[in-house]
């Protein structure tokens, strides 16, 4: 039987949080009405093509076509991932059939030892296909299994299996992005038909001890120099790779390497809002914070392994709310600012002039993580364990924990800071603990909860989070000499001065901003700046295709 070294403090949900209101809620149907608009045929053709059968449409490209035409299947994983995560939510009966439509014509493709890519195996020795493709393909098989699908566990094993006797496994780590392909090994071990091989592997293969003593260090080369394989943010899908094998074999060096590796990010490789300044084909170095779009940063996959990770930590570290801090931060201002209604997802969130028109592209890998995360939504909302309950991020919800515990909040954040909690059911009194959010203090540190011990079913809580502003002065390559530039957030909210050109030069004073900013009323948030009519501020999740600056040059009355 498996078994693990260290298990989670905390579990969360597989199910039964359903969003009721609010942005999250349109969020996760959004992401429901993009996954509908996916044409089988189109996912399909790289699988029929290799097999002989006839191949309607054509595979899904946009500029080069590089993910589906030169990663073929990665598709199929993108799909899988949005639908089985969102499936554990809401029942839809198109996307039900869609999934196990997909799922059933996959079963006829894999090889005898289970390979599944299609493509030759000489193939499979090029590109990403060992690492990306794979990885992607075997998380959206997974989390189809997850949903109720089981021949998707079926599949990822069988490709787990032909894996672990590649002939790629002595090289693997070393071909481009290799790093990545760690995490394929610890959430397949960490799903039901995980077997001790795949921790095996990921460790005689993919870890780079080397590098973990880097990052141990504090060395920042590890995040912006990685040799032998050029640097991305995709180091953090590793980092959920070594947090996955702290759990699986106590080894307390991965989780050292870990955490250091989250406080440096946060340091020096972390924008306003949430945004990771870290990509690829580009020059990095620590503190660089990147503006103009001319740079690659704020990458959507960024954010998707920054929330997992976050995720994994607190549930490691149950009372450390700056996990979940960090978890909110990133949802608000980078996952749902990236999200372009059902349209698709930017691949990159740009804090000047305008953001990534690549939503237009509905197979990337931001894609794929953006509908994964997407889907994932309700699980961010609880966690828990037999005898207690945290309410970590507010949303208009209502939960049934397995514990016994149900639960109805009312909100409308993070739009509005009032938070009602109702306890519907509980089988017996419980600890209740509630997240008391950075923004909505002071001093920005809050890492506590408010606790209730004995809770009973028919509990009432309220609270009134105040919403502030905070001025965050820029840092980094793009300072200008005549001016300072600064960053607008008001409660859980980055915003933005909307206008041209940029950068933008507007004046208020930065050490007194609720004296020069207003909110107005309306759906979308925005706030008048005192004394000007050519401009004001756009709450950053609701900007698409219009210019605007994050950081404006600002002249000091």
């Amino acid at each position: 039987m498996k078994k693990y070294a260290v298990d989670y403090q905390l579990q969360v949900p597989m199910g039964q949080v359903k969003l009721t209101g609010g942005r999250l809620q349109r969020a996760f149907q959004n992401n429901i009405s993009f996954l509908k608009g996916f044409d089988l045929d189109r996912i399909l053709y790289w699988f029929r093509v290799h097999a002989g059968r006839p191949a309607p449409g054509v595979p899904y490209a946009a500029g080069t076509g590089h993910f589906e035409n030169n990663l073929h299947g990665q598709t199929a994983g993108e799909f899988l991932m949005g639908a089985g995560t969102t499936l554990l939510w809401q029942e839809d009966e198109t996307l039900r059939s869609m999934v196990q439509a997909l799922v059933k014509e996959l079963e006829a493709y894999p090889e005898e030892d289970g390979f599944l890519l299609p493509i030759d195996r000489e193939t499979f020795k090029t590109k990403e296909y060992p690492n990306y493709t794979r990885a992607w393909l075997t998380f959206g098989l997974l989390d189809a299994g997850y949903a109720g699908e089981e021949a998707g566990f079926r599949l990822a094993r069988g490709m787990g299996d032909s894996f672990n006797q590649s002939e790629v496994l002595p090289y693997v780590k070393d071909m481009n992005l290799g790093f990545q392909g760690i995490l394929a090994n610890t959430r397949l071990y960490d799903a039901p038909v995980g077997v001790q091989k795949d921790v095996d592997v990921a460790i005689r293969h993919y870890q780079e001890d080397w590098w973990l003593d880097q990052v141990i260090a504090k060395d920042h080369r590890a995040i912006y120099a990685h040799p032998g394989n050029h640097p991305h943010s995709t180091l953090l899908t590793t980092l959920e790779g070594y947090c996955d094998l702290y759990r699986a074999t106590g080894n307390e060096k991965y989780l050292l390497a870990v955490k250091t590796a989250l406080s440096m990010y946060e340091d020096k490789w972390q924008h306003v809002g949430g945004g990771i300044n870290m990509c690829e084909g580009d020059i990095y170095y620590p503190g660089c914070n990147w503006l103009d779009p001319k740079h690659h940063y704020n990458e959507l996959c960024s954010t998707n392994f920054w929330v997992l990770l976050n995720q994994r930590m607190h549930r490691l570290e149950p009372d450390n709310a700056h996990y979940v801090d960090e978890m909110e931060n990133s949802i608000y201002n980078m996952l749902l600012a990236a999200q372009v209604g059902d349209q698709g997802y930017h691949y990159l969130n740009f804090l000047q002039r305008t953001k990534d028109w690549r939503y237009l592209d509905r197979a990337t890998c931001c894609a794929s993580l953006g509908t994964r995360l997407a889907g994932l939504l309700p699980q961010f909302l609880f966690a828990y364990t037999d005898d207690t309950v945290y309410c970590d991020i507010y949303a208009a919800s209502e939960a049934y924990l397995p514990n016994g515990v149900s639960l109805k909040v009312e909100t409308n954040l993070p739009d509005d800071g009032h938070v009602k909690i109702t306890v519907l059911k509980a089988e017996k009194p419980f600890t209740l603990k509630l997240r008391i959010p950075r923004w909505a203090v002071t001093d920005g540190q809050s890492s506590y909860y408010e606790i209730h011990e004995n809770v009973a079913a028919g509990a009432v809580f309220e609270k009134d989070f105040p919403f502030s502003f905070k001025v965050t002065r820029y840092t980094g390559g793009e300072e200008i000499k005549t001016h300072e530039r600064y960053a607008v957030e008001y409660g859980p909210l980055l915003y933005a001065v909307m206008g041209a050109p940029n950068p933008l030069t507007i004046s208020f004073d930065p050490q007194r901003p609720g004296e020069w900013l207003t909110p107005l009323p309306g759906e979308k948030r925005c706030l008048a700046l005192k004394g000007d009519q050519s401009h004001f501020y756009m709450a950053y999740l609701d900007i698409h295709d219009e210019p605007f600056d994050v950081y404006p040059a600002v002249e000091k009355p």
